[in-house]
């Protein structure tokens, strides 16, 4: 008898090989800087290079990219691009 978690791991599968389940979009403006820090650690020194040194503050796990790049006068899609290569 299969397992109900296996049941959804197979759904999945073929979801995926069918492209029904969207790709994930890497980083966006509406990420928190705590979560693009989690997903892709080594953004901590593109930020960093952007004038963005409060890796440590509270804020990091609320304030958005977009809002980071607005309050340090940083162009937002120049930001976005360089946290998306690679």
């Amino acid at each position: 008898m299969k397992k109900q978690s296996d049941n959804k791991k197979t759904e999945t599968e073929k979801a995926v090989k069918t492209k029904k389940v969207p790709r994930t979009q890497g980083i966006t403006k509406d990420m928190t800087l705590g979560e693009v820090l989690m997903q892709k650690p080594e953004a901590q020194a593109i930020l960093f290079g952007f004038g963005m040194h409060c890796f440590g503050c509270p804020v990091t796990q609320f304030e958005t990219i977009e809002e980071a790049a607005m309050v340090h006068g940083v162009d937002l899609k120049l930001l976005l691009k360089k946290l998306n290569e690679n």
